[in-house]
């Protein structure tokens, strides 16, 4: 694979985890509030965990695009299963994906959008 190929994905996945965590760094009360609201437990660690793990998968996406790469897609795998099964179970509340940035209703263009992200960490990954 191009090493252009994949610098250009690890870079724009990391960008992308760093905008979320940086928003939901900005406003822990709001990122646990709507943590809490989309059914998660332990909303006010979750709020301190999650986004200090995206920052770190974005730095090791810098760092070692490999590794990064596939932690990233590990935790958007999560990610995205735990949207479908909200989906699924009717579910329409706001992700909170980009921290209280996001607060529109839940919807398959999410799951769309995380997919692509997928695909952007398994490039990094195979570099």
């Amino acid at each position: 694979m191009p090493d252009i190929l994949v610098s250009t994905s690890a870079w724009l996945l990391a960008a992308v985890l760093m905008a979320a965590a940086a928003v939901k760094f900005r406003d822990p009360l709001g990122t646990r509030r709507t943590l809490g609201e989309f059914g998660l437990p332990r909303p006010a660690l979750l709020a301190r965990v999650l986004p200090a793990t995206e920052a770190a998968t974005a730095l090791l996406l810098v760092v070692d695009p490999r590794v990064g790469g596939q932690c990233a897609v590990a935790l958007l795998v999560a990610f995205t299963t735990l949207i479908v099964g909200r989906l699924l179970a009717g579910h329409r509340d706001a992700c909170g994906c980009f921290g209280t940035w996001s607060n529109r209703p839940l919807s398959w263009r999410d799951v769309a959008r995380n997919s692509a992200l997928i695909a952007l960490g398994v490039v990094a990954a195979l570099g």
